[in-house]
């Protein structure tokens, strides 16, 4: 196991949170890493590895796992990693267990990922790297999948990656999207606007669009180097089944425009014209 390394301050506003005694709690951490899991054994061994095995991370950090109902042998597992913070939480939903771990969380950045992905060795350096703008308040990365997946799937996954810099960089926030899978944010931001909605789905996005609305100062970026590696899917039709249910649910957003047929197709071009520049 990694060991985690260095110092940093706290912020203020969780001080009678650090009273808590958790299994795995670090002393002044600089990003808290929150991973919601309901029956992932399959996956969720190999999660939790990358997260402890970041490289060049230049201060200590939490790792906050919360068990959602799991009937399989996903809480056994993560008792066998004493280095990180055990939660559970009985209401369905990955956004109600987020919110737990937030309400845990000491550190001033909370990152967010699932418990079906693994993240590359410098995720946290990325998004420390990614924050250091004051005005920056929420970063989402770059989402990859398994070299064992389809074609297509890694054609569809490299489409998904190309529309969310497409969107975040040249699009009005009412376009603007997010996912807890690869996703930072500022803990202050929390304790300001409040949780994450409690909806099966699209609770990231409506905390960005809540975040353009009632802070417009800030902004959201996306970071290309904050890599994941999603173990979920390995055939493009269940992907575009997922994405299809997203697009039902992101009309729970008062705010929420969708893409234009224009838009649309400035990302396939935004797309092939990021394929040219690599070759």
């Amino acid at each position: 196991m990694t060991e985690l390394r260095g110092k940093t301050e706290l912020r203020s506003s969780i001080e009678l949170r650090g009273k808590t005694e958790l299994r795995g709690k670090t002393e002044h951490p600089c990003i808290s890493v929150v991973v919601p899991f309901y029956n992932s054994e399959r996956t969720l061994a190999a999660c939790i590895e990358s997260l402890l095995a970041q490289e060049d991370c230049p201060a200590p950090y939490e790792i906050i796992l919360v068990d959602n109902r799991s009937s399989d042998t996903s809480a056994t597992i993560v008792q066998g990693y004493p280095e990180v913070i055990s939660l559970s939480e009985s209401t369905p939903g990955a956004y109600a267990a987020r919110n737990t771990a937030i309400q845990h969380a000491s550190a001033p950045v909370i990152a967010f990922t699932d418990a079906d992905c693994v993240v590359d060795s410098d995720w946290l350096r990325s998004i420390l790297a990614g924050l250091r703008e004051p005005q920056t308040a929420v970063l989402v990365g770059h989402c990859r999948y398994p070299t064992t997946a389809s074609l297509a799937l890694r054609w569809l996954g490299a489409y998904e990656n190309a529309r969310t810099d497409y969107v975040i960089s040249r699009c009005a926030a009412a376009h603007h999207f997010a996912y807890c899978n690869n996703m930072a944010v500022r803990a202050s931001l929390f304790d300001e606007l409040g949780p994450f909605e409690t909806w099966q789905r699209a609770g990231d996005s409506e905390f960005v669009h809540r975040l353009a609305v009632r802070r417009p100062d800030l902004r959201m970026a996306y970071r290309p180097s904050m890599k994941i590696t999603h173990l979920e899917f390995e055939h493009a039709r269940q992907r575009a089944q997922r994405l299809r249910l997203y697009t039902g649910t992101n009309s729970q957003i008062e705010t929420f425009r969708e893409l234009s047929a224009a838009q649309r197709l400035g990302v396939l071009l935004h797309l092939l014209r990021s394929y040219r520049t690599v070759a």
